[in-house]
């Protein structure tokens, strides 16, 4: 990328780096990690012409969740009343958001993280 001048870097984080959670410290770590390396390759790149961002999903809907959750349900309930936008995320939530920063239209916006999470991160 940088040998071209044009070039996105994307990774994927959480809304958990910034909101934590109890019994999830390993994770958090990571993804605030991945923020911080985010912004330091945004420093690195930038002057190539490469950009670096972190999209941080909140709660995202996946059929994977109900084979690790005791109560899909409940955790449902419990997701929705933290959210200001009133149904859980999607997968094409994410995509969407990834594919604009991977965009030209994008090559003013580095070492950011765009949380996708219904407005989760305020309740």
């Amino acid at each position: 990328m940088t040998a071209v001048g044009w070039g996105r870097v994307i990774t994927i984080g959480s809304v958990l780096a910034t909101a934590g959670r109890h019994e999830l410290a390993g994770y958090i770590s990571a993804k605030a990690g991945l923020e911080g390396l985010t912004r330091a390759l945004a420093r690195e790149l930038g002057p190539a012409g490469v950009t670096a961002n972190c999209v941080a999903p909140g709660s995202i809907r996946v059929p994977a969740e109900d084979a690790v959750v005791d109560d899909p349900e409940a955790m449902n309930v419990r997701q929705l009343a933290r959210q200001c936008v009133q149904r859980r995320g999607r997968p094409e939530d994410v995509a969407a958001a990834v594919a604009f920063l991977a965009t030209e239209d994008a090559g003013f916006i580095t070492g950011q993280t765009l949380r996708v999470d219904g407005g989760w991160i305020l309740g």
